[in-house]
């Protein structure tokens, strides 16, 4: 090999350590700025905003499918295996979005929403589990004996949606003002909450629903 060639191969070995380097910084501010957009609510639903309809699957049901995300459509869709989010906007309504691989965290939030439900008679409780397959998400929900709606989300497209990107996220959402219209978000966690954590959210958006309907229009 020519001189020349000798120093262009040094070179190129010269700057792969450096290349390396540039990529792994590269990759640690995408981390960075998405845990940034994730602290500071930079993106997806907005407090105040209208929540996304959609009509999923149930969990526990035998309809193996994808939800139906059609603004238009979506609260038409009903049936025996079929969880309708717009049946519970007449309601503060609390819907909790989990995948199966969260670190341990969203199997035991879905717990403690089983065990506090009973306290809130007048509040609605759903569960949305994200890419799972019909029959794993049946085997989790008989697993753990949770008797509250749990909508299966096969494909992601209500997770695209209301932005779910970190497991568990909970929404907190007021009921509609008008007969059509769908729930308000009054806000959402996107980490696991305690059980007086949970329990103190729930408390509040009733409170705040409560205040919210007496409103003059």
């Amino acid at each position: 090999m020519s001189e020349e060639g000798q120093e262009g191969g040094g070179f190129a070995r010269a700057a792969r350590p450096y290349t390396a380097v540039v990529g792994i910084l590269f990759l640690a501010a995408i981390v960075f700025a998405g845990i940034n957009a994730v602290n500071h609510k930079s993106f997806g639903l907005k407090p105040g905003q209208r929540v996304p309809r959609f009509a999923a699957p149930s969990a526990t049901g035998a309809l193996n499918g994808d939800a139906n995300v059609t603004p238009s459509r979506a609260c038409s869709v009903h049936g025996r295996d079929v969880i309708n989010i717009c049946d519970y906007f007449d309601r503060p309504l609390v819907l909790t979005a989990w995948f199966s691989r969260c670190g341990g965290h969203c199997e035991p939030q879905l717990n403690r929403v089983e065990r506090i439900r009973a306290r809130f008679p007048k509040v609605a409780f759903v569960g949305l589990d994200i890419r799972e397959s019909l029959d794993k998400a049946r085997q989790r929900v008989l697993k753990h004996g949770w008797r509250f709606p749990m909508a299966l989300d096969r494909d992601g497209a209500v997770s695209a949606l209301y932005s779910v990107i970190v497991g568990p996220t909970t929404f907190f959402i007021y009921p509609r003002a008008r007969p059509g219209e769908a729930g308000v978000l009054r806000n959402e966690v996107r980490h696991e909450l305690d059980s007086r954590a949970l329990a103190a959210e729930v408390n509040a958006l009733v409170a705040a629903s409560r205040k919210r309907a007496e409103r003059p229009r």
